[in-house]
């Protein structure tokens, strides 16, 4: 009975002596009859006393919120989609709340969700330093950073205190050859990511081999893409890969290069890496008056912020996308969260004033599969957790959910989406596509 129990030892035992002393004084002054009388009126106030105390509610067990960890690039070259990372979270932690929380049968009752979160200002170092005052906090699960950098400087100090790490903005294949056992990606891996972009110019049919030149990032995420899309264009005929460097994402200009592969003369320009960059290298191609027929760049064109910045600039760019707001999943089965995309779009939009990329939407899907783990693992524990996912095959607006034996996301697939007339458009594949492809970019 703890505290509780021991106060009310101490009750009835002042109850009991002030008893006797009352039944003592009673007889004196009233004699036996009335004495008895005056002991069975306190008698009962007392049995109705101590029944009434054992049907008082007791306090709930098990903790009052779950606590859910991390970091976010809220400032830095990262900050563009470290924010709106964090704002797909926020949203779907709202919404949980707003229905009293998540259910979690071993307690018996829905706990409300807290999210804990600093800013890491796109540096590991800082990564470090936050994620083990996360686990000394006592977090209950951890969300990676956004990035796969910030996510490989999260990944040790998850693994070490047994603690899920949900990963919805690392991308990079390296992350799950590392053994890793509680590191769960929640979008497509890097070297997934321009497939569709190279089946989409297969479709093309051109009468002679397309020239591409990569030209990408040297972080693990842009290499892990260029990877995959390089292996893949070498396996398949009608592509010439006439260009292939990294560029350093840090730098302020990429004209010297940029120079380098239009005297090559490729059709098409595949790469970039993170936001800032890739907005540099559409200003440097303006500078430079180059032009390509297509130019598919990694996560910047995503963000509603390349239009707003670049303004015609942004026309006819292409990008590899994990969500688009036209995608539409609800009719699939098993279907889980009660939103769909376009119902995620508004409500976004209507809260942030922005509307969301595909990092928003993987963020807040990040939150609807640690929901589903928990539910249906009944428990908040982060090992039980981990194992239930690796059981889980569900849809949710954002697409399909289904884990490799590595914890490599391995069920979601992407869409490419162009810049058409200042809106977004899923241009591929064919069954989902809202425009045709415009190619070549006028």
């Amino acid at each position: 009975m703890g505290t509780e129990g021991e106060s009310y030892k101490r009750t009835r035992r002042l109850d009991a002596a002030i008893l006797a002393f009352v039944v003592s004084k009673a007889r004196r002054a009233l004699g036996r009859a009335a004495a008895a009388g005056i002991v069975i009126i306190l008698i009962a106030v007392a049995v109705g006393g101590y029944y009434y105390y054992q049907t008082l509610p007791t306090a709930p067990t098990g903790p009052s919120t779950i606590k859910v960890g991390m970091t976010m690039p809220l400032s830095g070259s990262l900050e563009a989609d470290g924010v709106m990372s964090l704002d797909g979270l926020k949203l779907w932690a709202h919404n949980v709340n707003a229905s009293g929380g998540i259910y979690v049968s071993s307690l018996g009752r829905k706990v409300p969700v807290q999210l804990i979160y600093y800013d890491d200002t796109s540096a590991t170092s800082v990564v470090s330093t936050d994620y083990q005052q996360l686990v000394a906090q006592g977090v209950n699960f951890l969300v990676a950073p956004y990035s796969s950098g910030l996510t490989l400087a999260a990944a040790p100090i998850a693994e070490a205190n047994h603690l899920l790490l949900l990963s919805h903005g690392g991308a990079s294949d390296s992350i799950w050859t590392k053994g890793y056992k509680y590191v769960v990606g929640v979008l497509s891996p890097g070297s997934k990511y321009m497939l569709p972009v190279i089946d989409m110019l297969k479709n093309l049919n051109s009468s002679a081999p397309l020239k591409v030149a990569f030209f990408y990032g040297n972080d693990a995420f842009s290499i892990s893409v260029v990877n995959g899309a390089s292996a893949y264009v070498n396996s398949t005929s009608g592509f010439n890969i006439v260009y292939k460097q990294s560029y350093d994402e840090s730098a302020t200009s990429y004209t010297a290069q940029l120079s380098q592969i239009a005297a090559l003369n490729p059709d098409v320009l595949l790469g970039g890496a993170h936001f800032v960059d890739g907005e540099t290298i559409m200003k440097n191609i303006q500078s430079l008056g180059l032009h390509f027929k297509m130019v598919a760049l990694l996560v910047a064109p995503d963000d509603p912020h390349f239009l707003s910045d670049l303004g015609s600039l942004a026309g006819y760019v292409v990008a590899p996308s994990q969500w688009e707001s036209s995608l539409d999943f609800s009719s699939f089965t098993s279907y889980f969260g009660n939103i769909t995309s376009s119902q995620f779009f508004t409500q976004f939009n209507s809260t942030y004033k922005m509307p969301p990329n595909y990092e928003a939407a993987e963020a807040y899907n990040t939150g609807l599969v640690l929901q589903r783990g928990i539910i249906d693992s009944g428990s908040l524990n982060s090992t039980v957790v981990r194992n239930q996912l690796s059981s889980e095959n569900f849809y949710t607006f954002y697409g399909k959910f289904q884990l490799g034996p590595t914890g490599i996301q391995a069920g979601h697939t992407m869409v490419v989406m162009q810049w058409q007339s200042g809106a977004k458009k899923v241009v591929w594949p064919k069954p989902v596509a809202t425009s045709a492809l415009v190619y070549p970019s006028p």
